[in-house]
């Protein structure tokens, strides 16, 4: 008869982020399962594989399972992970691949032609000619003039257009702050702000909608610029686009040429009379991005030293307010949803649930939404 691991058991613990104190309150008796003096009941296992995020049958293994990482690692050298994911961001990233497996053998069945700008510069040098190239490609592609920011009235509104525009070039986009729709299960924007999962056809980029929304703006550029090379990972870019990876700096700055052009800084830099500080505040507001991206690119392009660079952000640090994160939950299912989900995918479900390719069972399910929500959302929303 199989015997419960308390190695496994222990690890599971470790690794849902709970700690024993919280363990001990729903499982008085944990202690005694470690040591073999009291079997839990099946309802007991059950609810602990829940909370632990595992299955049940793996608390009986041998060896504790394989949960690393599923894709490339770019917040490590050489993509290496530093340690495993969290049971959040394994299980997000084992989401979005299924979504991404079921779009594009849709998309072949349908005939859908590969998306050029994946892959378009995957042998090409880090060089200064290569990213001026790209920024140049998404502003086309984009149909996005080096002003657009400018012209919206919010981040969230800069945003949206962004995101519209990256799904009208066919890459699906998907901002999620939780695990599907569990607002117990929140993402961690200290482990990774998003990832992108390349593929000629069906390409996904995932942003983690519990950071700022500047800050998502900055990781939907970055990741664009991944689906250059053809590169599938995580990302986790510091605030200020510093990184000791070579592949993430050339990103980095790929989004911030993307979002601050070299025209609206220059020309907003010589009309605001007041000091440097206050010239890459009115800098970065017009263009919808954090203070510390303005501050990196005028210390980059020769605007000012690399102590005026410091000052200003030590001073940005301490005198900033308090950034409004999302909560766990609250505001508009349906309006949350189009974010979740996001236009290409929404969009391939619709058409392909009214040609019958998929099963409105199937539908619910690849959505996570109940039959009625699913029938308000594409009847209504999407």
């Amino acid at each position: 008869m199989a015997k419960l691991n308390p190695v496994i058991l222990e690890w599971a613990v470790r690794r849902s982020g709970l700690s024993v104190e919280q363990i001990l309150k729903a499982f008085p008796k944990y202690p005694c399962w470690l040591d073999g003096s009291w079997k839990p009941t099946v309802n007991q296992l059950r609810d602990f594989a829940s909370k632990t995020h595992v299955s049940v049958s793996e608390l009986f293994a041998e060896d504790i399972p394989d949960y690393a990482l599923q894709i490339a690692d770019f917040r490590t050298v050489d993509n290496a992970p530093t340690h495993n994911p969290s049971p959040e961001l394994f299980d997000t990233i084992d989401a979005m691949l299924r979504r991404q497996s079921w779009l594009k053998s849709f998309f072949l069945h349908e005939g859908f032609a590969p998306i050029d700008f994946v892959g378009s510069y995957k042998d090409a040098p880090l060089s200064d000619e290569t990213k001026n190239q790209i920024v140049k490609d998404l502003h086309a592609l984009l149909k996005l003039e080096d002003d657009w920011a400018s012209s919206c009235k919010s981040v969230a509104d800069a945003l949206k257009a962004l995101k519209d525009s990256i799904e009208t070039m066919g890459v699906s986009v998907a901002i999620n702050g939780v695990v599907n729709d569990n607002t117990h299960r929140t993402l961690d924007v200290t482990e990774f702000r998003g990832f992108v999962l390349a593929d000629g056809i069906a390409p996904i980029v995932f942003v983690n909608g519990r950071d700022v929304k500047s800050a998502q703006l900055f990781t939907l550029v970055h990741e664009l610029c991944h689906l250059a090379f053809s590169q599938t990972g995580v990302s986790n870019t510091p605030d200020d686009g510093d990184s000791d990876i070579a592949m993430e700096r050339f990103c980095n700055s790929v989004a911030a040429d993307f979002l601050v052009p070299m025209r609206i800084l220059m020309a907003l830099w010589e009309e605001c009379t007041s000091g440097q500080y206050s010239k890459v505040q009115a800098i970065a507001r017009a263009c919808k991005v954090n203070f510390l991206v303005v501050a990196r690119k005028v210390k980059d392009v020769g605007l000012i030293e690399d102590e005026a660079y410091h000052i200003l952000c030590r001073r940005y640090i301490n005198e900033r307010p308090a950034e409004v994160k999302p909560g766990k939950g609250g505001g508009n299912y349906f309006y949350n949803k189009q974010y979740k989900l996001g236009a290409v995918f929404s969009d391939a479900v619709r058409t392909a649930v009214h040609s019958d390719y998929l099963s409105y069972r199937d539908a619910y399910d690849l959505t996570g939404m109940s039959a009625p929500s699913f029938k308000r959302y594409f009847e209504e929303v999407a």
